[in-house]
C-alpha cells in the first residue's frame, strides 16, 4: 500500500470538508443567468479596483462593464487590454484566472481567448449552475450572504443565509433621505421614536425570515469609534435632519444620531440572539480614509456590549495584529479571514499562523469569498482551502501542532466555528 504524507492526508481532508462561507455577495441565479457580457460582467468587483489603481480611468471602466451601452465585446476588450497585464499579477487578477480556467477550461486571458471565454461563460450560466459551481465544485454547504437596504432577505436556503445591512437607519442626514426610510419601513418618521421602531420593526421582519446576523458597513463613510449619547441628545439632531431639506449638516453634526442608532441596532441584535458582521479594514473600490476602520477604534463597544458576538472581518488588513490582540482580549470578538484570500494569499497564510499562535482556536473563521458572483466565491474559497493546507503542514513539519491537532483544527476553522457562531 502506497504511503502518504502529511501534506497529502491533510490536503485530502481539508478538500472535504463542507464549507460554511460567512461572506458573500452572491445574487439570485436568475441575475447572472440574465446577463451576456460573458468576461466583462467580472469587472464589477476587485479586479475593477486595481484597473483604476492602475490608470484605467472610470468612465473607460463604466463603459466597459455597462451592459446597457451597445458595446461589442470587441469594444470592451480594447478598453480593458491596455491595463490587464498590470492587474493580472496582483491576487484579485490571479484568483480571476483561477476560475476561469478551472470553471471554462480558458488558461489565460488574452486577446485571442476573450472572445471564446465570453462564449463559454455565457453557455454555461444557466439555471442549475450555482448548484454544479457552489455546491459540486466549490463544496459550500452555506453561504451567509449580504443583503442592502431595501433588498428582500428571502434567499434561496439550499445555498444560502441572509445578513441584512442595518445601519442605514443611523445615517439619515435630510428630510428625503428619512422619505426613502419611510418608503423602506412602510411607516411614518417623523421622530426619533419612530426611526427606533421603524429600525426595530425591520429587525423583527427579517428574523422572521431566517436572517443570522447583522452588518455593520459604516467603515466605509466613517470612523467605526461609536460614543455612547443619550437619546436626548440624539432625538436633537434628529429634529435637524428633519429640518433639513439639503445636505448641509456635517459628520460632526450628524454623529450623535449616528452613533445612537448604530448603538441600539447593536442592542437590539443581541437581544434576538444575532452575532454582529463588522467591516473593517481595507475598503473595496478606490480612495477612502483607512484609518476609519481599523478594528480597535471599537474597543469601547466590545467592552460596552459584553453580550453580543462581533464578527470583526478582513482580518481588519492591513491591522491584522489588532485583530489578533482584540480577539485574544476578549471573549465576544471573533478574527475572521473573510475576502484576504482574494486580497493576498500570502498575507491570509502569514495572518493565519500568527493567528494560530494568539487567539484561541474556536475564535477564527477561516472562509468567505466576499463575492459578487458564484464563480468568484468558488475561486476564493479554493484559495482558502490551499492557504489553510499550506499553513498547517508547515505548522505540522515545525513541530507547534500535531497532525491530529491541525485536523481538528481545519474542520473548526472552515466549518465548525461558523455554525457555532451563526446557529447554522
Amino acid at each position: 500500500m502506497k504511503s502518504t504524507t502529511v501534506r497529502e492526508r491533510l490536503e485530502e481532508h481539508i478538500n472535504t470538508i463542507q464549507l460554511i462561507d460567512t461572506h458573500e455577495h452572491v445574487p439570485d441565479e436568475r441575475v447572472p443567468c440574465s446577463r451576456k457580457l460573458g468576461l466583462f460582467d467580472f469587472f464589477q468587483h476587485y479586479v475593477s479596483s486595481d484597473l483604476v489603481s492602475s490608470g484605467m480611468s472610470r468612465e473607460a471602466l463604466e463603459s466597459m462593464r455597462n451592459p446597457d451601452n451597445g458595446l461589442s465585446l470587441e469594444q470592451r476588450w480594447a478598453l480593458l487590454a491596455p491595463h490587464w497585464p498590470y492587474v493580472r499579477m496582483t491576487g484579485y487578477g490571479r484568483a480571476l484566472l483561477e476560475y476561469m480556467s478551472d470553471l471554462f477550461g480558458i488558461e489565460d486571458i488574452t486577446e485571442d481567448t476573450y472572445l471564446e471565454l465570453c462564449r463559454r461563460i455565457n453557455e454555461a450560466r444557466q439555471p442549475g449552475w450555482y448548484r454544479k459551481v457552489l455546491k459540486e465544485k466549490a463544496g459550500i454547504d452555506l453561504a451567509l450572504v449580504i443583503t442592502w437596504p431595501g433588498q428582500s432577505v428571502e434567499v434561496d436556503r439550499e445555498f444560502f443565509r441572509a445578513v441584512p445591512i442595518l445601519d442605514h437607519y443611523a445615517i439619515p442626514g435630510t428630510r428625503a433621505e428619512l422619505a426613502n426610510l419611510e418608503k423602506q419601513s412602510d411607516r411614518a418618521i417623523q421622530t426619533l421614536d419612530q426611526l427606533m421602531a421603524a429600525q426595530e420593526e425591520t429587525l423583527d421582519r427579517f428574523v422572521s425570515q431566517g436572517i443570522v446576523a447583522v452588518k455593520l458597513f459604516l467603515a466605509y463613510r466613517r470612523t467605526l469609534f461609536f460614543d455612547r449619547v443619550s437619546k436626548s441628545e440624539a432625538a436633537r439632531v434628529f429634529d435637524r435632519v428633519w429640518l433639513s431639506q439639503t445636505q448641509d449638516l456635517s459628520f460632526a453634526d450628524l454623529k450623535p444620531l449616528q452613533d445612537f442608532m448604530t448603538r441600539r441596532l447593536i442592542g437590539l441584535a443581541v437581544e434576538r440572539g444575532l452575532p454582529i458582521q463588522v467591516h473593517t479594514g481595507l475598503q473595496e473600490g478606490n480612495g477612502n480614509y483607512i484609518e476609519n476602520s481599523r478594528p480597535t477604534l471599537m474597543t469601547n463597544l466590545f467592552m460596552e456590549f459584553s453580550d453580543a458576538k462581533f464578527d470583526v472581518f478582513h482580518a481588519g488588513y492591513p491591522y491584522t495584529g489588532e485583530v489578533a490582540v482584540l480577539a485574544k482580549y476578549f471573549q465576544n470578538v471573533y478574527a475572521n479571514l473573510c475576502w484576504v484570500h482574494a486580497i493576498s494569499p500570502r498575507t491570509a497564510a502569514r495572518t493565519l499562523d500568527e493567528w494560530i499562535e494568539t487567539i484561541p482556536a474556536n475564535k477564527i473563521l477561516g472562509v468567505g469569498g466576499d463575492s459578487n458572483y458564484a464563480e468568484g466565491a468558488y475561486g476564493h474559497c479554493k484559495i482558502a482551502r490551499r492557504v489553510t493546507g499550506d499553513v498547517l503542514v508547515r505548522k505540522v513539519e515545525e513541530g507547534y501542532l500535531k497532525e491530529s491537532e491541525a485536523l481538528w483544527f481545519a474542520d473548526r476553522l472552515l466549518r465548525e466555528n461558523a455554525r457555532a457562531l451563526y446557529k447554522l
